[in-house]
């Protein structure tokens, strides 16, 4: 659609080859027959809780209704298809798409900036830090003759899983060496809700990424969601990583926080494309304080890595 918004004249020509009608087609025009192809019914359904891009309701809007017939276009299609493409361009070129664009993408640079203000203060507050990326999601269900379905878990539920898993990092057994944390909020159609996130520990105070992170996963499934939750551990996963920026990470090492800083964008970014609405006055992004779970006072006795004294931290 922006391709097409900003072209310029026919994208259809019809043609007579050896007495018969033929219509010859742009590279534009090519994309644009493969869109009318679309289900766009199918889509609402896989998205019930996400926004569309503007240029997707704007291809909705005035492409939407036209079905073309077989793998051709005729020359009594051209007419139908000419005056949509004239409407869009029209529309796409005025100030109401470009100023919702622009909104879609102020957010992410919200997001962005307050991403980008925690991982300072926490480059300059620890000398070392454990980087932990979880996925806490919830078992999907399946449906004979549909597939797999997100689990029926209205968004307050969901929320208030959330709010309880927080509370356990900053008040559970390692919530003095927590140093922050951020989060997103997201919904699938096969996954329901379920959010992704990142967790900051002092380096200095506790070790054993993967185990922590386990800790914390299974947590989640069994205290939290009572069996309904799973999650998924990428610690366990950071040799599928060409710049892997999770793990331990020195604040010396240039490089290794640069990759923390590129793994970390993934959660600012705001799909401009589909983005989730969880409701009014719900947040589907937030960041900790970079002194989030960080006592000024030293504890009374030193506590182990994790790892080494696992089952009295559970």
């Amino acid at each position: 659609m922006g391709k097409l918004i900003s072209s310029k004249g026919p994208l259809f020509r019809c043609y007579k080859h050896a007495g018969c009608d033929f219509v010859e087609r742009t590279r534009i025009g090519d994309a644009l027959v493969l869109c009318l192809k679309s289900d766009l019914r199918v889509i609402d359904e896989q998205f019930p809780q996400h926004r569309h891009s503007p240029l997707f309701m704007l291809f909705k809007r005035f492409f939407g209704h036209i079905y073309p017939m077989g793998q051709r276009l005729w020359p009594e299609d051209i007419a139908v298809l000419d005056a949509a493409i004239a409407e869009a361009r029209a529309h796409g070129k005025g100030k109401e798409l470009q100023t919702h664009l622009k909104h879609m993408k102020r957010s992410e640079r919200s997001n962005s900036t307050a991403c980008e203000t925690l991982l300072e203060g926490l480059r300059r507050r620890y000398s070392k830090l454990l980087v932990l990326r979880v996925d806490f999601e919830y078992f999907s269900t399946y449906c004979p003759g549909v597939g797999f379905r997100g689990q029926a878990m209205t968004l307050d539920e969901a929320k208030a899983h959330r709010d309880k898993l927080l509370k356990y990092l900053r008040k559970g057994p390692y919530g003095k060496h927590l140093a922050g944390y951020m989060w997103k909020m997201e919904y699938g159609f096969e996954k329901g809700y379920h959010f992704h996130m990142a967790i900051f520990f002092d380096g200095q105070r506790v070790a054993k990424d993967i185990v922590l992170a386990d800790v914390l996963g299974r947590h989640w499934q069994n205290e939290v969601t009572q069996g309904k939750g799973m999650y998924f551990n990428c610690n366990k996963s950071k040799e599928d990583y060409e710049r892997c920026g999770i793990g331990m990470v020195n604040r010396m090492d240039d490089v290794k926080w640069s990759y923390v800083e590129e793994a970390m964008r993934y959660l600012t970014k705001v799909d401009l494309y589909l983005r989730f609405q969880a409701g009014k006055r719900t947040r589907t992004f937030a960041t900790s304080s970079a002194s989030t779970g960080r006592t000024k006072a030293p504890p009374q006795a030193p506590v182990p890595t994790i790892g080494m004294q696992l089952r009295p931290a559970i």
